[in-house]
C-alpha cells in the first residue's frame, strides 16, 4: 500500500512538471540559434578584417617596392651639386662626379745646423726651410690647377712657388701655363717633399728652377718600356723685372725607364735647355752654397759673366731601384757661348748617390712622371706595439767645377751621409752630415768645413 502510495505520488510530479521542462529547453534552443546568428556573424567579419589586412600588406608591399626603386634611382643617377668631403690628410671638396674639386694643402721644414769651421767662420743656427699652404683642384673634369705660397721667402720676393693652369683632356698630351719647374733634371723635379737628402746635390747650380711659361707634356709605353716627354718655352720668374726684354729658355726632358715593375725599377733620362739671358745685362752667373741653407756665403760662384748671347745646357740622369736599394746620378754641362769676341766658357757638375730601407722600404717610383715620390712606411709608428716607421741610410757624393780659362769660379766636392726617420707618410725626420772641399779658386780658398744638419718635416 505504501509503495504504491509513492509510485502515484512521483508520477502526479513529472505530469505536473512537463509544462515547464518543455518551455525551458524552447528557451535554451533559442538562445543557441542566437548564438549561432552571432558566431556567423563574427566569422564574416573576421573574413572581412582578413581580406582587409591582405590588401593592406599587398598595399604596404608594393609601396616599399616603389621606394627602393626610387632609392636605387637616387644612386644610380647623383645630383651634379652632390659634394663628397675628405678630410684625410687635409680637407677636400668633390663633386659626385669627380667634375669639380678643390683641396687645401700645404708642409713646412724647419732645419737647424752647426759647423765644423776651417777657414772662415760659418753660422751655427736655425732655418725655416719652407713653409707653404696650397690649393689644388680640378675643374670642368679636364682643367687641373695649382697654387702655392711660400711664406718662408726662398722662392723669391713674391714667395710664389707654383700656379699653373694645366689641360688634361687631349690623352696622352698635357699642356701646362703658369709659373712652374722646367722639365729639367731628375733631383730638381722630384718634390721638395720626397728628395733623399736635405738639400739638392750641387748639380742644382745648373738646372733651371720654376719660371714663368708654357709647356706640352706626354707620356705612356712603347716597346722599350714606359716614356715620358716634355718642352716648353719660358720667360722669368715672379717677382723678377727688366728694363729690356727678358731671359728666355727654351726646355726639354725624355725619359725612360726600360722596366719599373714593383720593387724593381731602372730609369734614365736626358734633358737640354737654351737658355737667352737678360737683354738688359746679357750676363749669367754660376754659384752653389756647399749643400746647405744655413748659410748664405757661396762656396763657389763665377761671378757675373758678361757679353752672354745664350748658355746651353746638357743633363744626363740614371736611377735604379732594386728592393730597399737605390741608387742615382745626374752629369750636367753648361756652355757659355759669348759675344764681343769673348771666349767660350764650359762648365761641368755631377753627384751620385746609394741609399737602403733598414725596413725594407722601396723608393716609389712614378713612371709617368719619370720622377720619385712618396714613401709609405710598412708599419706606421706605433711602439705599443713594436712598430717604428721607415728607417732609410744613404750616401751621396757630388762635385761642382765652375773653373774655365779666364773665369775661375772655384771648385767644390761634398760628401755627405744621411739618416732619415719616416714614422708615418706626412711626417719625416733627417739628420745630414756634409764634409765639404774646396779649391784654391773657391771664395774661400781650401775652406773646408763640416757640417751637421737636422730636419723636422711634415705636410698635410
Amino acid at each position: 500500500m505504501k509503495r504504491a502510495l509513492l509510485v502515484s505520488t512521483g508520477l502526479i510530479g513529472i505530469l505536473a512538471g512537463a509544462p515547464v521542462y518543455a518551455t525551458d529547453t524552447n528557451a535554451v534552443m533559442a538562445q543557441l540559434k542566437a548564438m549561432q546568428s552571432q558566431m556567423a556573424q563574427m566569422q564574416a567579419e573576421m573574413a572581412a578584417l582578413k581580406a582587409e589586412l591582405e590588401k593592406t600588406k599587398a598595399q604596404a608591399k608594393s609601396s616599399q617596392k616603389i621606394t627602393d626603386e626610387i632609392k636605387a634611382a637616387k644612386l644610380s643617377v647623383k645630383p651634379e651639386n652632390d659634394v663628397k668631403i675628405s678630410m684625410v690628410p687635409a680637407p677636400k671638396f668633390e663633386t659626385a662626379d669627380g667634375a669639380y674639386s678643390f683641396k687645401v694643402g700645404g708642409f713646412a721644414q724647419v732645419d737647424g745646423g752647426m759647423f765644423n769651421d776651417d777657414r772662415r767662420d760659418h753660422p751655427d743656427g736655425t732655418n725655416m726651410r719652407r713653409a707653404r699652404l696650397s690649393a689644388t683642384g680640378t675643374i670642368a673634369h679636364d682643367f687641373k690647377y695649382k697654387l702655392e705660397y711660400d711664406f718662408a721667402g726662398t722662392a723669391g720676393p713674391a714667395g710664389i712657388t707654383d700656379t699653373y693652369l694645366e689641360y688634361t683632356g687631349l690623352k696622352p698630351l698635357s699642356f701646362m701655363v703658369g709659373q712652374f719647374k722646367e722639365p729639367f733634371g731628375l733631383e730638381t723635379l722630384t718634390s721638395d717633399l720626397f728628395t733623399t737628402f736635405m738639400e739638392r746635390a750641387l748639380p742644382l747650380a745648373f738646372a733651371p728652377d720654376r719660371n714663368l711659361g708654357i709647356a706640352v707634356a706626354t707620356s705612356g709605353d712603347s716597346p722599350l718600356g714606359a716614356y715620358t716627354a716634355s718642352l716648353g718655352g719660358f720667360g722669368s720668374g715672379t717677382g723678377t723685372a727688366s728694363t729690356d726684354d727678358e731671359s728666355k729658355d727654351v726646355t726639354a726632358r725624355l725619359t725612360l725607364a726600360p722596366f719599373s715593375v714593383g720593387r724593381e725599377i731602372l730609369h734614365f733620362g736626358v734633358a737640354g735647355s737654351h737658355r737667352i739671358p737678360d737683354s738688359a745685362t746679357d750676363s749669367f752667373r754660376f754659384s752653389s752654397r756647399a749643400e746647405n741653407r744655413l748659410s748664405s756665403s757661396q762656396a763657389v760662384d763665377t761671378g757675373a759673366i758678361a757679353s752672354v748671347d745664350n748658355v746651353d745646357l746638357l743633363g744626363l740622369e740614371a736611377a735604379g731601384v732594386y728592393g730597399p736599394f737605390s741608387m742615382q746620378g745626374e752629369y750636367m754641362i753648361a756652355e757659355v757661348n759669348r759675344g764681343a769676341g769673348l771666349a767660350n766658357q764650359s762648365f761641368d757638375t755631377y753627384y751620385v748617390e746609394a741609399s737602403y730601407f733598414l725596413t725594407g722600404e722601396s723608393r716609389n717610383y712614378v713612371a709617368k712622371q719619370g720622377k720619385f715620390d712618396r714613401v709609405k712606411p710598412k708599419w706606421a709608428f706605433k711602439p705599443s706595439e713594436g712598430a717604428w716607421g721607415a728607417w732609410q741610410v744613404s750616401t751621396r757624393y757630388s762635385a761642382l767645377d765652375l773653373n774655365d780659362s779666364v773665369i775661375l769660379g772655384g771648385e767644390v766636392n761634398d760628401l755627405t751621409f744621411g739618416l732619415r726617420w719616416i714614422p708615418q707618410e706626412n711626417v719625416n725626420f733627417t739628420v745630414n752630415y756634409i764634409m765639404v772641399n774646396t779649391d784654391g779658386t773657391a771664395t774661400t780658398a781650401h775652406d773646408d768645413p763640416e757640417i751637421l744638419m737636422m730636419r723636422a718635416q711634415f705636410d698635410f
